[in-house]
């Protein structure tokens, strides 16, 4: 893959273990890592009271309300925090997250994707993905809200990756094995594989 900086994105469903990867192989490797914005974003929003909510709050029971608007926003501060990363000329950047995990949640929240995020969606550069399989437990967090669906948002990030114009692989097991998976693959990306 020649370009400057190889992009790695992770991606999968909630609590697919796509933090912990990026974190291992951000530390792995001694790269930066792009943290995923939609967290930060609705722990800083907290509890609003509404039925739409995306969970708990940390800090209360009650649920953390978004709107269209606050997806959006988060869309644009993901790329704002990988744009902000890669000015800094790193040969690697590994990304907890980026706009695809964004546009299934809205299909999943909304429907037909606004011009706004398909826009943003192709001019995304080049950048190889790693996704991670539903096949570790789940764990309860204040912020999940779809761990009945993870099945069906694996099988559409993987519909999306097939038909998309980005190298990926797939990656599940236990901790030790998707870390040594991702690091060939990533090394072989490096490579220009």
């Amino acid at each position: 893959m020649p370009i400057d900086s190889l992009i790695v994105c992770l991606t999968g469903a909630e609590c697919s273990g796509k933090t912990t990867l990026a974190e291992a192989l951000a530390q792995s490797y001694r790269v930066p890592l792009v943290p995923e914005a939609a967290r930060g974003w609705l722990e800083r929003k907290g509890p609003q009271g509404a039925a739409t909510g995306v969970g708990r709050s940390a800090q209360t029971s009650d649920p953390v309300a978004y709107a269209k608007d606050d997806v959006l926003a988060i869309a644009k501060e993901q790329a704002r925090l990988e744009q902000a990363a890669l000015a800094k000329g790193p040969p690697l950047l590994i990304c907890d997250t980026d706009l695809l995990v964004v546009q299934v949640w809205w299909e999943v929240k909304y429907g037909v994707l606004p011009d706004e995020l398909r826009r943003a969606l192709a001019e995304r550069g080049p950048r190889a993905y790693l996704l991670t399989r539903p096949d570790i437990p789940w764990v309860a967090d204040p912020l999940r809200e779809s761990g009945g669906n993870r099945d069906g948002l694996h099988r559409r990030q993987q519909q999306l990756l097939a038909a998309g114009n980005h190298p990926y692989a797939e990656l599940g097991g236990d901790a030790a094995t998707r870390l040594a998976d991702a690091r060939r693959h990533i090394d072989g990306w490096l490579a220009g594989g």
